[in-house]
């Protein structure tokens, strides 16, 4: 009878990970994640059958090693038999009782022999079923190889993500191509480390490694995003998944963990984040504008038909400076087009009466609104009592830069002066322009302002910092 010359098998192969593959992490493609988990599958059902096969076998084997003997022992049992026969016939041929029991032996011989005949037809019958089942088993260990070789393969191309497992203390046993590549470690080097030198020392201090572990036994996975160490010491962003890998009976035998660097995403969430919190800081600024607008509208406004053209023309400029940070993505906005979006209105497409000057300069988004709402004041008083209220008046903006250092930002200085105009005296009252311009600029701002009303003309100067007090900030 052939034998199977290869070692029988004492448990599963260690080429990857076998036994109950858990289910799919979200961020893990769910064709290469199904890809894997039935590859996984396949080879348990494969590595069963194949110990159940050679289980058999060698059963089979010891029975036929049981009947081989039997029939050897029968083959010398008839030649004992007929040497028996043989001598009797010689030496007691006239006894008639010795014939009879001769005669009896014969028989017995003879149907022993066909005994014997049908022993080997069924040993034949048993050969060659022996050979079919070890052919059913020569095919199914090659079936075990091919899907553990093309598991392997599906595991090598994943080099988007990162797959490792380690055992239950948390030293890693096995290391994909795309972990070596995201994560700059060999497979010789890191195979028998702990995985936590993976983790960031903040992490391993606050004990992340064990925690996780703990979880992915008590909840079958366990969410694995954070900051983690390349071999290099820069870190990443990894968004992940680990889970325990279980054998037949649900015991924990070791992790998997699946993760792929989302640096970009993540920086990408952070600002999504910070603006949504941006947005809704300026929205209560708005809010708070627009409030108070109405109310200093409505003291100085004589008539309800004077407060509804300040009100709107005043919201109708909070509106365009919000304008302007829109195609700017709130990133602020260039001083000149403050300047030149708050005197538009004003000018009837004519730019003759206005000269602007001054360096480029990008204020602040906050700081944009309330610098267009104050030149809003300015432009409208000028064209109500001012130098634009005749046709020979001038209107001259200016501003220059004053350089920051490493403990104060840098500094715009601006001058609106009023030109050709008629004569200019103090007024009676303060408005809403001269509270936004006295008020609002120095209480959010820290503006300096100061309003000069000479009779030749209106000048304002104000001294505007254009960005906060410089801070060191930095992904970790």
């Amino acid at each position: 009878m052939r034998q199977d010359p290869r070692p029988a098998e004492t448990g599963p192969r260690q080429i990857l990970p076998s036994g109950n593959l858990p289910v799919a992490a979200k961020n893990v493609p769910p064709q290469a994640w199904q890809l894997i988990k039935v590859a996984g599958e396949r080879i348990a059902a494969l590595e069963a059958e194949n110990r159940a096969l050679r289980a058999a076998l060698a059963e089979e084997r010891s029975h036929a090693t049981r009947r081989r003997g039997a029939e050897a022992f029968c083959h010398s049992l008839i030649a004992s038999v007929a040497a028996l026969a043989d001598r009797v016939q010689r030496g007691c041929a006239a006894e008639p009782e010795a014939q009879a029991a001769l005669a009896a032996l014969q028989a017995q011989a003879q149907s022993l022999g066909a005994a014997i005949t049908r022993l080997s037809r069924g040993n034949a019958d048993l050969e060659r079923e022996m050979a079919a089942r070890s052919a059913e088993l020569n095919g199914a260990n090659a079936t075990l190889r091919d899907d553990a070789e093309h598991l392997r393969q599906i595991l090598a191309s994943a080099t988007e993500y990162a797959i490792y497992t380690s055992d239950l203390s948390g030293r890693i046993t096995s290391w994909n191509t795309g972990a070596q590549r995201i994560f700059g470690h060999a497979e010789t080097e890191i195979l028998g480390q702990t995985q936590d030198l993976l983790y960031t020392p903040e992490d391993r201090a606050a004990r992340v490694p064990e925690l996780e572990m703990c979880k992915a036994v008590e909840e079958g996975r366990a969410e694995a995003d954070g900051w983690v160490l390349r071999k290099d010491g820069s870190r990443f962003w990894a968004v992940g998944v680990k889970m325990p890998l279980l054998d037949a009976k649900g015991r924990p035998q070791g992790f998997l963990r699946i993760l792929r660097n989302q640096t970009e995403a993540h920086a990408e969430d952070e600002r999504r984040t910070l603006l949504l919190r941006e947005m809704n800081h300026r929205m209560k600024n708005t809010l708070a504008v627009v409030h108070s607008m109405a109310i200093q509208t409505e003291r100085t406004a004589e008539t309800p038909a004077a407060f509804r053209r300040a009100f709107g023309e005043r919201l109708l400029a909070l509106a365009r400076a919000h304008d302007m940070l829109a195609h700017s993505g709130w990133d602020g906005a260039p001083l000149r087009e403050v300047v030149e979006r708050t005197l538009e209105p004003h000018l009837g497409g004519g730019t003759e009466r206005v000269v602007i000057k001054g360096p480029p300069i990008r204020l602040p988004p906050q700081a944009a609104v309330t610098v267009h709402l104050a030149f809003h004041e300015l432009a409208t008083n000028a064209a109500k009592h001012g130098s634009l209220s005749v046709p020979e008046g001038r209107i001259e903006v200016a501003w220059s830069l004053e350089r920051g250092t490493r403990h104060r930002p840098p500094m715009a200085r601006v001058l609106w002066r009023e030109r050709g105009g008629p004569p200019v005296r103090l007024p009676d009252r303060s408005g809403f322009g001269l509270r936004l311009l006295r008020r609002g600029l120095a209480r959010e701002f820290g503006a300096e302002v100061g309003l000069d009303f000479a009779p030749e003309g209106l000048e304002c100067h104000i001294r505007l910092a254009l960005a906060p007090p410089f801070a060191r900030t930095g992904a970790p």
